[in-house]
């Protein structure tokens, strides 16, 4: 799970170091409102915004003002809950949706800083024929600083089914690992022990933990 977070990290930091990282967007279409769009902006907006070496507060505050916004948060939730999600109240699954926002946002900011240099590449953008709300984006990361290491596979997986009609993430597959996937393990296994309350609690002392 480490592994998959700060990967994650360096996926969602696509030029975040304009001097260190280079990008390249080989997708046909890049266009504004495209979901190819959306993964490059997030990082453009980290790239002119981060100057130099930046706070772990100030990098927590660009997450929270350029990648969250890209990021369907609710959705992520439930596919994660997946069949649990039928047993939890509404006021239940806004406490596991927060918590679990705040778990990924404090783990991505805190690997963010470790990983200059990386280069990727957007390779393609589609959109699902059948489904006109569904778009994949795949890229490649290759690790800084290392010259044998083989680029790692990254798929951000968006839809645009939303109030205002714009694409957002709900999952991302790391070498074909989805996310949402491996927390669903995760979060099975405690509610199956524990009950969605215990599970709450559990995000809670994460939560608290990483503000350590």
């Amino acid at each position: 799970m480490k592994k998959l977070l700060t990967i994650l990290a360096i996926a969602f930091s696509i030029n975040a170091f304009a001097e260190d990282t280079t990008i390249a967007v080989n997708a046909k279409d890049c266009s504004d409102n495209t979901p190819c769009a959306v993964i490059k902006s997030s990082a453009n907006m980290l790239s002119q915004a981060l100057n130099g070496d930046a706070s772990q507060k100030q990098t927590l505050s660009l997450i929270q003002n350029s990648i969250v916004p890209q990021i369907d948060f609710t959705m992520i939730t439930r596919r994660v809950l997946g069949q649990n999600v039928k047993s939890a109240t509404p006021e239940q699954l806004t406490q596991v949706t927060s918590l679990f926002k705040q778990l990924l946002v404090n783990t991505y900011s805190t690997a963010l800083s470790k990983f200059k240099g990386a280069t990727v590449v957007i390779a393609s953008s589609t959109i699902d024929n059948s489904k006109p709300y569904m778009g994949v984006v795949t890229s490649t990361v290759t690790m800084p600083h290392n010259d044998k290491a083989q680029p790692i596979n990254v798929e951000y997986d968006l839809t645009n089914k939303t109030s205002n009609n714009t694409w957002k993430i709900y999952d991302v597959k790391i070498e074909n690992v989805s996310i949402t996937t491996t927390y669903r393990s995760q979060f099975n296994d405690i509610i199956q022990k524990s009950g969605i309350d215990g599970l709450i609690e559990q995000l809670k002392t994460k939560v608290n933990n990483n503000k350590k």
